[in-house]
């Protein structure tokens, strides 16, 4: 299997140096000094996971994927990038996707899968909930972080057998590198349940400034977690998606003991792109939140309150 990483930021990043060392074939594509560095000085890896120092990583920048040679190369696009810059990136890479091929969500939030299949078709788009942590630490190094659980991939619509195959495939070849990963037939309860992890963590660690294992000594700060997720646990279920959990507080109490302590020490990314003047995936995901129960008449106003916060924060 022929996979291209559209994104080589930290997640992209871990994704292609663990695969490249399991002698996958895979290519990183990206923009700036960090792709430049890998491709000058190799992939240095740090962290959870081990240090390693990766030479001879295939990379392309956008202009490349212009190429003949490129055209419909590859069996896999994992699109890894921000996910406001979908359009862009399934733009730039698509026609490198055999016409048999898949492309798969890697990224945060609700939205992406629906972008990438307006492109692609359905039958050729996937999505996968990545839970682990990772930064980068300069050009060329990236460090991962704190891990929660494997990677689940799965179809945009269950039904088509090549791609269902193909989408197996691509989850073992992860799982053989080194990176847990498993396929399932619905990957949208571990969606939810990602989205249920992130809407409070994500912008309260950037309001507050906190890791996630400080957020949650506080009561209050508790409180409104609770509030964020009992209004996107109110959301998935009234689309209909098949929750592992009976209510938010089973999923709450997960969360608690379980998915926060094993990432107690993380830094939000929506903090690190603020401190980065970058802008944040509040819309994919607090905003999601809210325009399900806009359409659905479902009260979201904490989560509402917490998208207008931190755009009021990316404006200063």
């Amino acid at each position: 299997m022929k996979i291209l990483i559209a994104g080589a930021g930290a997640i992209g990043s871990i994704l292609g140096g663990f695969l490249h060392k399991s002698g996958a074939d895979v290519t990183l594509a990206g923009r700036g000094d960090h792709i430049r560095a890998i491709r000058s000085q190799g992939l240095h890896i740090t962290g959870i996971w081990g240090d390693y120092s990766l030479q001879g990583i295939k990379s392309l920048e956008p202009p490349a994927a212009v190429q003949p040679n490129l055209q419909h190369h590859f069996d896999a696009i994992l699109v890894c990038v921000k996910s406001y810059d979908t359009a862009d990136a399934v733009a730039a890479y698509s026609g490198l996707l055999k016409k048999d091929g898949v492309c798969v969500s890697f990224q945060n939030g609700m939205g992406n899968m629906e972008v990438i299949a307006h492109s692609v078709g359905d039958e050729r788009t996937g999505g996968a909930r990545v839970i682990f942590g990772s930064e980068i630490s300069g050009p060329g190094h990236v460090k991962v972080t704190v891990y929660a659980d494997q990677i689940v991939v799965g179809p945009f619509k269950p039904g088509h057998p090549q791609q269902n195959g193909l989408l197996k495939e691509l989850a073992h070849i992860i799982d053989k590198a080194g990176i847990p990963a498993c396929y399932m037939d619905d990957v949208y309860p571990h969606l939810w349940a990602k989205m249920f992890y992130n809407c409070p963590l994500n912008p309260l660690g950037a309001i507050l400034k906190l890791t996630y294992g400080d957020l949650v000594k506080q009561e209050s700060v508790k409180a409104i977690m609770n509030d964020v997720v009992k209004e996107a646990f109110a959301a998935a279920r009234s689309i209909g998606v098949d929750l592992p959990f009976e209510t938010s507080a089973d999923f709450m109490q997960v969360f608690y003991d379980v998915l926060v302590p094993s990432t107690a020490g993380h830094r939000a990314s929506m903090l690190q792109d603020i401190e980065h003047g970058k802008r944040t995936e509040i819309d994919a995901l607090n905003g999601a939140v809210v325009q399900y129960g806009e359409r659905l008449g479902i009260p979201v106003e904490v989560n509402r309150t917490l998208v207008r916060l931190i755009k009021a924060i990316e404006q200063q």
